[in-house]
């Protein structure tokens, strides 16, 4: 479930379940791609929540170039993130949460590639993932705020399907994550040590292996 989601919740859902304001209008999304816009929940320079929509795909700051932007991060393994040159920042002082209903992941079988959607049940309620996000300035005085999420090894029934999933927050958990201290990241390390919760997950058809196709029928599960 690393390259591609659904968020079928509303603005207002999440107002509500963030305890913030939202006047963007974000749509339904049921194939939500790399280096597209996407919302996340972050901290504003008076540590209030935000919702803001970011790119899918982390670019470094020092990446003044933008070779990062063809490459589209869309996962950071969280093992080495607090280590890594393009990360450690980012770790220290840019926490956000990705939220979302459900994720996509690909197992080999007869016929290609088949998707599988993975969600905490069949209702899809709203879950979130720990996220990076970073400021990017380009060398011709381009702006943009890039994020990516976290993953960690996977376990237990989740291994059927990927060696790695990514880092969930329970909501109890989300000031501990979002509020990054960088002095003390024993917080964010603890959230990033848990495995990840009871999941589900059913085959859906093959038309979301193509990022264009976006509707609520991709979700449906095939026999």
């Amino acid at each position: 479930m690393n390259a591609r989601y659904v968020i079928t919740e509303t603005p207002s859902d999440m107002a509500e379940a963030f305890g913030i304001k939202i006047t963007d209008n974000f749509p339904a999304r049921y194939n939500v791609a790399p280096s597209q816009p996407v919302p996340v929940i972050r901290l504003g320079p008076k540590g209030e929540r935000r919702y803001d929509l970011v790119r899918w795909g982390f670019v470094p700051a020092w990446d003044r170039q933008g070779s990062f932007l063809k490459k589209a991060i869309v996962n950071i393994r969280s093992e080495t993130a607090a280590e890594k040159p393009s990360f450690k920042n980012a770790w220290r002082r840019r926490h956000c949460l990705f939220p979302m209903n459900g994720a996509y992941e690909w197992l080999d079988e007869e016929g290609g590639k088949q998707p599988y959607l993975i969600a905490k049940d069949r209702s899809m309620p709203l879950f979130c993932l720990a996220g990076l996000w970073e400021e990017w300035l380009g060398a011709g005085g381009e702006e943009m705020t890039t994020a990516a999420f976290l993953t960690r090894p996977a376990v237990g029934k989740l291994r059927q399907l990927h060696h790695r999933v990514p880092v969930f927050v329970e909501p109890e958990r989300y000031e501990d994550w979002l509020h990054a201290d960088e002095t003390d990241d024993r917080a964010a390390k603890d959230i990033v040590g848990q495995p990840p919760p009871d999941l589900t997950w059913w085959k859906v058809g093959r038309a979301v292996n193509s990022w264009k196709p976006d509707g609520p029928e991709l979700i449906e599960e095939v026999s």
